[in-house]
């Protein structure tokens, strides 16, 4: 599978070199702790190499590129958590109620960044529920420390929009060893 992480070229060389980092300690981003990318969604209704492109130039200074990451198709098959399955809303309106207050109180302790910006606390709940057993799974049982993470989402790139419809398909790669070639993506 192909997916793409849009970025600053310095981070990119940096990435090239070293490979990706997962940091932890801070606010996680919506989906939990990982490598953020785009994937294609299975209607085709989004470019994950323009919406990368597009995150980079919102979101990051400098002169920006898109790495392409090709991970393992069978990973992504057989151990990804897919949160836009039918039965998600139902299964998250519990896991979140269990969560919320534990999930607020870690929230606060954080320190401050653009991610504690947005007040969003989905990300600490997700980790709670990957290191608890048997809180919910998706139609595959996939909820127990999944290689990545599948979400329609809707990423903020004109200043100051929210909308409630997804506008690109993220893929968050918690196994950075599902990794098996990157490269910077040429227009």
């Amino acid at each position: 599978m192909i997916v793409y992480h849009g970025t600053t070229a310095e981070r990119a060389r940096k990435i090239l070199r070293d490979g990706f980092k997962v940091k932890r300690g801070k606010v996680t981003n919506d989906l939990g702790n990982g490598v953020y990318t785009y994937c294609d969604d299975d209607n085709g209704a989004w470019d994950p190499y323009l919406n990368a492109m597009k995150f980079a130039k919102r979101f990051r200074r400098g002169r920006t590129c898109v790495l392409k990451v090709t991970v393992d198709d069978n990973e992504v098959r057989n151990n990804s958590l897919n949160l836009d399955y039918p039965g998600m809303p139902c299964e998250w309106k519990i896991v979140r109620k269990s969560f919320e207050d534990n999930a607020g109180k870690i929230w606060k302790g954080f320190p401050h960044s653009n991610a504690k910006k947005r007040h969003n606390i989905d990300g600490i709940i997700l980790e709670k529920v990957f290191k608890s057993k048997n809180i919910f799974t998706d139609e595959n049982n996939n909820a127990e420390n999944p290689s990545c993470v599948l979400k329609q989402t809707y990423t903020s790139f004109i200043s100051h929009t929210l909308s409630n419809f997804p506008n690109g398909r993220e893929l968050v790669i918690r196994n950075l060893g599902m990794i098996t070639k990157i490269e910077i993506q040429e227009d």
